[in-house]
């Protein structure tokens, strides 16, 4: 489309709102490990890393489709394996001064994935400065790759809740705010910064929204305790 009619401010908009959607409705993150260009020795002759160094883990919201499994059979028996795409946005990346690469790895769940490629995909109305997407396509690393105690005592460093769970029990919107309950966010909206004090309050003053799980687990894990009649026994057998 003319850039007559979608100009900056349009495409600023348009980046707002993909944010919105990912890090205030979808809540999905993902914990990455970027590989230190500068402190990894890669071998001479080989061009492969000897051993990988790691910078400090960042969390970045995602929107990550279902992980596909495979299996396959030689000699030695069956091999199993998973696959995961992930979609992470662009100007968030910009914003935090971060750059995915091919080789990094990052926590999703309770697995470690390797990145195999990365690339931009569709740029916004034939603009090719702004892109919707940074597509990443991931697979199960293997335990030799990487030492998951170790990455878990650096992710625990940084964020303490860690050690209790890899689940994210309190989801809390990040609304273009410096800081929530969970810390700095990192997070910027550039349609905020350009109005400042003419916007409305975020949230019209109620500020970000908490979804908050532990006291529903910890009730329902009372409840299936107690055998309660009318606890949710979906799982139950």
């Amino acid at each position: 489309m003319a850039r007559l009619f979608i100009t900056a401010k349009e495409q600023a908009l348009i980046s707002d709102l993909t944010k919105e959607i990912t890090k205030d409705v979808i809540g999905q993150k993902i914990i990455l490990f970027p590989i230190s260009t500068l402190h990894t020795r890669v071998h001479p002759v080989y061009d492969e890393a000897v051993e990988k160094i790691f910078e400090n883990p960042v969390t970045l919201d995602i929107l990550a489709l279902a992980p596909t499994n495979s299996t396959s059979w030689n000699q030695f028996g069956y091999d199993s394996n998973a696959e995961i795409e992930l979609h992470i946005q662009p100007k968030d990346l910009i914003d935090k001064g971060l750059s995915i690469e091919a080789g990094d790895f990052f926590l999703y769940g309770d697995l470690i994935y390797e990145i195999l490629t990365c690339y931009t995909i569709d740029n916004i109305y034939g603009q090719v400065e702004y892109d919707k997407s940074k597509y990443v396509k991931a697979k199960l690393a293997r335990s030799g790759q990487f030492d998951l105690d170790t990455f878990k005592r650096m992710i625990q460093d940084n964020n303490p809740e860690f050690s209790k769970s890899q689940v994210e029990h309190t989801f809390i919107q990040q609304r273009g705010l410096d800081e929530n309950e969970n810390g700095a966010t990192g997070d910027k909206r550039q349609i905020r910064q350009r109005l400042g004090d003419a916007m409305a309050p975020i949230a019209l003053g109620d500020g970000p929204r908490k979804i908050a799980a532990d006291k529903e687990d910890e009730l329902n894990n009372n409840k299936d305790i107690a055998n309660d009649a009318k606890s949710n026994s979906f799982y139950n057998e």
